[in-house]
């Protein structure tokens, strides 16, 4: 019943009576099965008027809490992690400017665009990335350096966890619309944020006097690059990827411990000693520890066990489950499917796979894959990092102003074929075809075009050039794929022999007519 139901039910309880029987008539009308209010449907939750925000955020922390716990603590979470990283951020998304000089020092500032100096850009990504899916989001501060401060454009990159921004915001804070920490203006436009100083779980580590600037305060979101999987319209906050597999990995770790516990207790086969002489068990009860001094209270293979005068023993087998690998295997391929990832890239069993089955999962894999890379990391976080970037470089006179735009392409990480033979003919089929531009598939394999071309053309004027040029198997110039010269001789490009060549063809198409 509902509480309207209830409080008409505590004035007038025939009417209350009347209305829950018309609505349980009206609910076994429904024309969906998912909308069913008896008891199939008893086991949902949620209710109508919830928002993206409404659910997220009062199970915000403790989502993050126990996913937080499972990557610590689970081979399953962690390996979650790493596999989806590996294949989202690899060693790092490459930004390619068309402009060589900005493409120069854009790589250089890369080496030293973390404030902490611990990492690259690469690095900066792969640290967001990696909050983002432990903790539901992260966030990349940019923040303006000094001239003098040992990096050509002074930008540097603070990576954080979601935790920063303060989810208790909600409202109107000095005058700003605020919702779970995120400031909002017309039609939900992101403004900036309201982060803490510091993370909150180092609050307990800073001085009592530091506690007094621990409030959080505003940051511009020109300041800020917000991590996070828009799942819902109106979402302003992300939410845990392990979050909607966090019971069933907790459910299997628990049972895994059980089955590893039952294993090591049916394999312990030992002696128990009864004795009826006083004397002897009077001795044995005051020395009956184990050799680090502890009570033996557990069981352990091969152990022998004297009991005490007036104790009985009772012998048991622990039975074993013939029902678990099934179970097991089915855990694991939905796991693995609600991680994003393949059931052989999380567990690494490859007993049942072959060419076939692996590409099509890998195709799913793929698909997923490009849309984190292109609908989250680019617009949420390479593209704003470029553009402020390049406001700072310009503005700290290392490029000229100008009114065309600077254009920059990303280089997503390769992805690695199952079969490189196979997959490689294809590209190329798809290249010759039309399908694919050369630019395409050369981007496809984490390579910048402009710079494979400018480093192939600088390799073989290096091979051809000196007195004796170089002749190898890998030039297509030279040798075709078969390992054979493509090259004439002198006689073969004389003019005077395709002339003769060209009239003896035409002699034998005379003689056909």
């Amino acid at each position: 019943m509902s509480a309207f139901l209830k409080a008409l039910a505590y004035v007038a309880p025939t009417a209350a009576l009347r209305r829950a029987h018309a609505l349980a008539a009206l609910d076994a009308s429904r024309g969906y099965d998912a909308a069913v209010m008896g008891r199939r449907g008893s086991s949902f939750k949620g209710t109508m008027q919830d928002s993206a925000n409404g659910e997220i955020g009062p199970a915000l922390h403790k989502m993050r809490e126990r996913s937080s716990d499972l990557v610590r603590n689970t081979w399953i979470g962690s390996r979650i992690v790493d596999v989806l990283s590996a294949h989202v951020i690899g060693t790092g998304i490459h930004v390619a400017w068309r402009d060589k000089r900005l493409q120069d020092l854009w790589d250089e500032w890369c080496f030293v665009c973390d404030i902490e100096g611990e990492r690259d850009f690469g690095g900066v990504q792969l640290s967001g990335f990696r909050s983002m899916l432990e903790r539901g989001d992260a966030g990349v501060r940019m923040v303006p350096r000094k001239l003098d401060g040992g990096r050509t454009v002074p930008l540097a990159l603070q990576v954080v966890e979601g935790d920063l921004i303060a989810t208790e915001r909600n409202g109107i804070w000095d005058g700003k619309k605020s919702r779970l920490g995120v400031v909002l203006g017309d039609w939900n436009e992101r403004e900036g944020y309201w982060l803490y100083p510091e993370h909150p779980g180092e609050m307990m580590l800073s001085p009592i006097p530091k506690y007094v600037g621990m409030l959080p305060h505003y940051v511009p979101r020109s300041d800020f690059c917000h991590l996070y999987r828009i799942l819902r319209a109106g979402q302003v906050r992300g939410v845990p990827l392990l979050a909607p597999v966090t019971m069933a990995v907790r459910d299997y770790a628990d049972t895994m411990d059980a089955v590893v516990i039952q294993t090591r207790m049916q394999a312990c086969y030992g002696l128990v000693i009864n004795s009826a002489d006083p004397v002897r068990n009077m001795a044995d009860a005051q020395t009956r520890k184990d050799d680090a001094g502890r009570n033996i209270e557990s069981m352990s293979p091969g152990m022998v066990y004297r009991a005490k005068l007036g104790e009985t023993v009772t012998p048991f087998s622990p039975s074993g489950n013939a029902q678990f690998e099934p179970v097991a295997l089915s855990a694991l391929m939905g796991i693995a499917s609600g991680g994003l990832i393949t059931y052989d890239q999380l567990t690494g069993d490859l007993r049942q796979g072959n060419y076939s089955s692996l590409k099509a999962g890998d195709r799913v894999l793929k698909r997923l894959v490009e849309q984190i890379q292109w609908l989250t990391l680019v617009p949420q976080l390479l593209h704003r990092v470029t553009d402020r970037w390049l406001q700072m470089a310009i503005m700290s006179g290392h490029v000229r102003a100008r009114k065309t735009p600077y254009v920059r392409e990303y280089v997503m990480p390769a992805v690695q074929p199952i079969d490189p033979i196979k997959d490689l003919k294809a590209d190329i089929l798809a290249v010759r075809s039309g399908r694919m531009s050369p630019q395409e598939f050369i981007s496809a394999w984490g390579r910048d075009w402009r710079k494979v071309v400018e480093e192939t053309r600088e390799f073989w004027k290096a091979a051809d050039g000196g007195d004796t040029p170089l002749v190898l198997d890998i030039d297509p110039r030279r040798v075709d794929q078969l390992g054979k010269s493509q090259l004439t001789d002198d006689s073969e490009n004389d003019p005077a022999d395709d002339d003769a060549g060209s009239d003896g063809a035409k002699q034998n198409e005379n003689a056909d007519a």
